[in-house]
């Protein structure tokens, strides 16, 4: 806990060392995200509603999908870039230090500039929550934990994912595919979706596990309130095959010799 202690300041510390440029940086990660939920905007302001969910329902999906999205590319950063641990061999020294490895691999650069993410996330967050009504009132007790989760969900989904490294080497494409591109898919109702892509987001990458379906629920478009746990159903059943192929890996792995 003392080396991740001393990698978070020490990164906070070499990050803000140019005022300026950080808060230009911190700026522009707010802006350019928040340019795809000015794009579904625009898009729900002209047809009112995507298959019966309004503008405002669609931004508290985009919230919460962006803020675990956010939280992960503050804290787990290092799995974003994990090939060049792999690629360089400087993946050895990770595995001689008296530490998680996991750990280290994630917390090799805290990324404050990425805070950025996670003040628009809550921004559309606010105004999404100020004006929606859930079907039933104890939603807002239980939202805290779909941020939760979907914080988890997006570590998990990165660890899996940067573990591929071990067997492919570079695994950009992979990220890209499996991560980026299925979370922003995530930030629409699955309904829109070929069944096909909703078994997919659903059992494989299961991000509609942590907004579409506790939200249908909560908003009264099921009456299935067995859905309240399917975040936490998704983060059971992937959480041990995300580690069992991240160990796998491990062992796998050989060193350079550096």
């Amino acid at each position: 806990m003392r080396l991740f202690k001393i990698l978070f300041i020490a990164s906070l510390k070499s990050q803000t060392q140019y005022a300026f440029d950080f808060v230009v940086n911190v700026i522009g990660n707010f802006l350019g995200v928040f340019a795809d939920f000015l794009i579904i905007a625009m898009i729900l302001i002209r047809f009112q509603n995507i298959q019966g969910w309004t503008l405002i329902e669609i931004a508290v999906i985009y919230s919460i999908i962006e803020f675990g999205f956010g939280v992960y590319r503050v804290i787990g950063d290092g799995l974003n870039n994990f090939e060049t641990l792999i690629l360089s061999g400087r993946f050895d020294t990770l595995l001689i230090r008296p530490a998680s490895v996991l750990g280290q691999a994630m917390l090799q650069t805290v990324d404050f500039k990425k805070i950025g993410l996670v003040l628009q996330a809550t921004l559309v967050g606010v105004w999404g929550l100020s004006q929606i009504e859930f079907a039933h009132s104890y939603a807002w007790a239980y939202l805290p934990t779909l941020y939760l989760a979907s914080i988890v969900m997006n570590l998990l989904i990165s660890i899996l994912l940067a573990s591929t490294a071990f067997w492919t080497g570079k695994n950009e494409d992979i990220v890209i595919l499996g991560h980026y591109a299925t979370r922003t898919a995530a930030q629409y109702p699955a309904t829109i979706y070929h069944k096909f892509f909703q078994s997919v987001m659903t059992f494989v990458i299961p991000f509609f596990t942590i907004t579409y379906y506790p939200l249908l629920f909560l908003t009264g478009k099921s009456q299935h309130s067995l859905y309240l746990l399917a975040p936490w159903l998704g983060i059971a059943i992937l959480a041990p095959i995300t580690m069992g192929v991240w160990k796998l890996g491990i062992k796998r792995y050989s060193s350079t010799g550096t």
